[in-house]
C-alpha cells in the first residue's frame, strides 16, 4: 500500500474548500425562498396567457363568424398583474429580469393596441401596418425573458 505524505493531503484537500467555495458563491443560484415570487409571476403569466388565448378567435376561412380578440382592459389586467407580481422579486439576481419582463409586456401590449388601430384603418387586402414587426419582436423579446427566469427558477 502507497502511503501519501501529509502535506498531500493538506494541498488536495484545501483545494477541494476552494473549489467548493467557488461554486457555492458563483454557480449555486438562487435560492427557493428567492424564487418563490419568480414562480408566482410565471404561474400567474401562464394562466392570464391562457385566458387571452381563450377569448380569441380566428374564424376559418370563408366562415361569417366574426373574430374576437380580448379588450384592451384583459392586456392591461395582463400588465398590471405581472407588474405588481415583479415587484415582489426581492432578490438582487432576479429583480432587474422580473422587471424587465413586466416593462416587456407593457411595450408589447401598447404596441398591439396600436395595431390594431391601425389594422381598423387599413383596407382590405392591404400590407399589414409596420407596427406588427413591433409586436413580433417585443413578443420573441418577452418570450425569451420568460424562457430565462423559467431556466433561472425551475419549478
Amino acid at each position: 500500500m502507497k502511503r501519501v505524505r501529509p502535506l498531500t493531503t493538506a494541498v488536495v484537500l484545501a483545494a477541494t474548500l476552494v473549489g467548493t467555495g467557488i461554486w457555492w458563491v458563483f454557480f449555486r443560484g438562487p435560492s427557493s425562498a428567492e424564487c418563490a415570487p419568480v414562480r408566482e409571476l410565471l404561474s400567474f403569466n401562464k394562466t392570464e396567457i391562457d385566458k387571452l388565448n381563450a377569448k380569441t378567435h380566428v374564424p376559418e376561412a370563408g366562415s361569417y363568424e366574426a373574430a374576437t380578440d380580448p379588450g384592451e382592459l384583459d392586456y392591461r389586467a395582463w400588465v398590471d398583474g405581472l407588474t405588481d407580481r415583479a415587484a415582489k422579486v426581492t432578490a438582487p439576481e432576479l429583480a432587474g429580469q422580473a422587471s424587465d419582463m413586466a416593462g416587456t409586456a407593457a411595450r408589447l401590449v401598447r404596441a398591439r393596441l396600436d395595431f390594431d388601430a391601425q389594422s381598423k384603418r387599413t383596407a382590405p387586402g392591404a400590407a399589414m401596418p409596420a407596427v406588427a414587426m413591433v409586436v413580433t419582436a417585443f413578443n420573441d423579446e418577452f418570450e425569451a425573458q420568460v424562457r430565462q427566469l423559467a431556466k433561472t427558477c425551475p419549478e
